[in-house]
């Protein structure tokens, strides 16, 4: 068992890392996050369709949408090894047809309160 995380509580790590656990908060806010980078960006392809920087955004949409996809599935497992449930689970959020009921079960379910196998809880009022 881990006496403390072995991460630095980062943006980077929050998004990207697949160690260690998050809250509920921690999770909305990151998923609201990466939807207001998707808006800004498709907001962008619309503003200048027709013209030569159309593919330059669409072409940032593409790395965006990938972005998205890993940062998704990070947060999704710390997630899980919050709750205390096995981080492979998070392959649900690629499944359509279970993907909305798996993001809202990740949104409210509570956490483990104990120190677990990924570490302590994240923030003892982030839950």
């Amino acid at each position: 068992m881990n006496s403390g995380p072995d991460h630095t509580p980062t943006v980077q790590w929050v998004l990207f890392g697949f160690r260690g656990r998050i809250g509920r908060k921690s999770y909305l806010l990151a998923a609201l996050f990466m939807i207001l980078v998707q808006a800004v960006v498709l907001t962008q392809i619309i503003a200048t369709e027709g013209t030569s920087t159309s593919a330059l955004w669409g072409l940032a949409m593409l790395v965006v949408l990938l972005l998205s996809a890993w940062a998704s599935l990070a947060m999704a497992v710390k997630r899980l090894h919050d709750i205390g449930l096995p981080g492979p689970l998070a392959i649900c959020l690629l499944i359509p047809a279970i993907s909305l009921f798996a993001f809202l079960f990740l949104a409210v379910m509570p956490p483990s309160k104990e120190t677990n196998q990924h570490g302590p809880p994240p923030f003892p009022r982030d839950d």
